[in-house]
């Protein structure tokens, strides 16, 4: 069984990200005991609390009082950075990213990459969503679960000649589950990770300045390749 936290970011309504973190359900209690254990030296290096949310884009913007004395945006780059070191490192995530001008493309594709691959490997997934469109997001998995119709790459489907096969999520269990994310450590570097992402194909110059641009190619060696080869970056993103 894999787990999965899935979070989005978005460029003024323009341009939407989604990204799944990835871990083993059997490993999540000793995945769980090293992100505690990150978030203790995030404390011990740069006196951020615990029990702060770490929310990607209002500390990008040096919002919010995360720790016991002012941190200032270059502090806050090389932390936002070690973040995603850690998740690349801990050889304990997988990272799956899709972009978009159009939202519900952006998520259907990741949704069904994911499927696919749990297909291969043989797993099944849980799906972890932030808390706030608890039904919108559980009518789509329920009737991606049903009828999904996928576009063949080639124009038709091998042996039809149709244009579209429905391929439901039939390795997406359950509905979707809603965590706090304030709550939930896992959501919180989800949300990194997609950030991250729109930081590189959307770049700003005050955010590229203090290196947001290139921080999501941290993520390599944890980026699941195989979900789209013709990726330019190398790192699979779904576009």
């Amino acid at each position: 069984m894999w787990f999965a936290y899935i979070d989005e970011s978005k460029d003024n309504g323009k341009f939407y990200i989604y990204t799944a973190l990835i871990i083993k359900g059997d490993g999540w209690a000793d995945t769980f005991a090293k992100v505690k254990d990150f978030r203790r030296l995030l404390r011990d290096e740069h006196g951020i609390y615990m029990a702060q949310e770490l929310h990607a884009w209002k500390f990008v913007a040096g919002k919010g009082q995360i720790a016991d004395h002012p941190i200032l945006k270059p502090e806050r780059a090389e932390i936002f950075r070690k973040v995603l070191r850690f998740i690349a490192g801990s050889n304990r995530f997988n990272v799956m990213s899709s972009c978009n001008v159009n939202e519900q493309y952006a998520f259907e594709r990741l949704m069904n990459r994911i499927n696919r691959t749990a297909q291969a490997k043989k797993q099944n997934v849980l799906l972890f969503f932030d808390q706030g469109e608890e039904a919108e997001m559980t009518r789509r998995i329920r009737r991606m679960r049903v009828h999904n119709p996928i576009p063949s790459r080639f124009g038709s489907w091998l042996g039809t000649d149709k244009a579209t096969k429905s391929i439901p999520l039939s390795n997406c269990v359950e509905d979707p589950i809603f965590k706090d994310s304030k709550a939930s450590y896992f959501i919180q570097l989800a949300d990194f990770c997609a950030y991250a992402l729109l930081r590189m194909e959307r770049p700003l110059a005050s955010k590229t300045a203090l290196g947001y641009d290139t921080m999501y190619e941290e993520l390599k060696p944890c980026s699941r390749r195989v979900t789209n080869a013709s990726d330019p970056r190398g790192m699979g993103i779904i576009r």
